[in-house]
């Protein structure tokens, strides 16, 4: 099987080195690797994040990334009906683009067991983020986590056992009863502001706007607060400078921390999706 590999980082490029010791694999510099030409691959993959604007691919090491229109146009060149096209995410321009040209797209970064891997590996990167961010020590300290879905509860699991006191925000009654069930505090989203003057650490998992003016000004000075929902746009930042509060922007981690691991990861993703190409079709 021919694979091409568009865009991304070091991720991508152990994914593809991974599918390489079973599949012909290419990996698409535009400024260094050209295709030959007439060649037509039987899967194009796509970088995780697909895009971090939503216009441009997310491709960090290119100094000039393609428009979903100039991938597509890559994509139209080297692919036919039979051609999978797998990416990490969605896009409705690409989905329409391929859909234009026949092509099957497939968002990989939709498996759970992805997902799951993902969001493990995050959380561990985390650790290390916390621990190195202070003169203290995660024994004995208590932290606050915002969310209940996989990265809060990974992340949680390994603060207790490093002696952390946890304690998750959630909006869901039925999520915050579970969450208390499993052995860690709870508090409802609302209730942020009131409660949070006691925590050394605080790391947000939500991708919206939960933490206010009100919140931060609660914070202890030198106390921590990480951004983990990949959400640089929102104000924590300048509230946490303002307020004396450490600030950690921790997006992507999986790619600057665990490259090889993710990558195989993905490329294990990628595999379960190839394998249902019959090429010889």
């Amino acid at each position: 099987m021919r694979i091409l590999f568009i865009g991304g980082d070091a991720r991508m490029r152990y994914a593809a080195e991974k599918l390489a010791e079973k599949h012909e694999t290419v990996w698409l510099d535009r400024e260094e690797t050209v295709p030959k030409p007439n060649v037509i691959f039987d899967a194009i993959v796509l970088p995780l994040p697909l895009s971090k604007d939503g216009r441009t691919l997310f491709a960090p090491n290119e100094k000039n990334p393609p428009t979903f229109d100039e991938l597509f146009d890559i994509i139209r060149t080297l692919a036919d009906e039979r051609t999978l096209v797998l990416a990490g995410g969605e896009n409705p321009v690409l989905t329409e683009r391929c859909e234009s040209l026949g092509c099957k797209l497939v968002n990989y970064f939709a498996n759970e067991k992805l997902t799951l891997q993902n969001a493990a590996l995050t959380a561990e990167a985390a650790m290390s983020l916390l621990i190195s961010s202070t003169d203290g020590a995660l024994l004995g300290s208590e932290v606050l986590i915002t969310g209940s879905g996989r990265i809060a509860v990974f992340l949680a699991e390994r603060l207790r056992a490093c002696g952390a006191s946890v304690t998750l925000a959630a909006r869901d009654p039925s999520k915050r009863e579970l969450l208390k069930l499993s052995g860690y505090s709870a508090i409802p989203i609302e209730e942020l502001s009131e409660e949070i003057s006691g925590f050394d650490f605080a790391v947000n998992t939500i991708p919206a706007l939960v933490f206010g003016e009100d919140a931060f000004s609660q914070m202890g000075k030198g106390s921590v607060f990480m951004e983990l929902a990949s959400l640089p746009c929102l104000p924590y930042e300048e509230l946490a400078n303002k307020y004396n509060v450490k600030y950690i922007y921790a997006g992507g981690l999986p790619g600057k921390y665990s490259p090889r691991a993710a990558g195989e990861f993905i490329a294990l993703a990628v595999g379960v999706e190839t394998e249902r190409i019959d090429v010889n079709e």
